[in-house]
């Protein structure tokens, strides 16, 4: 089962290099089964998600809870 974590939409690069490419590279290597797990796109749960860490950083909260101590990103150290 592959899920492509770093994609949140559907296009070309989970279409031909996931759907395509690596499952034939699947079967000709005797995968039995090769699934790849839909991407987030508009789930509800993921659109919520997004929306909390707007919210959280219009609120001002200068490091969101998702960072790292010394997240380069917030500009603490």
């Amino acid at each position: 089962m592959i899920v492509p974590m770093a994609f949140v939409s559907e296009h070309s690069e989970t279409l031909v290099e996931l759907d395509i490419e690596y499952a034939k590279l699947a079967r000709e290597s005797g995968v039995p089964d090769y699934l790849r797990v839909p991407t987030v796109g508009v789930r509800a749960e993921f659109i919520a998600g997004l929306a909390g860490l707007v919210r959280e950083s219009l609120a001002g909260d200068v490091m969101p809870r998702h960072c790292p101590p010394s997240c380069p990103g917030c500009g603490k150290v």
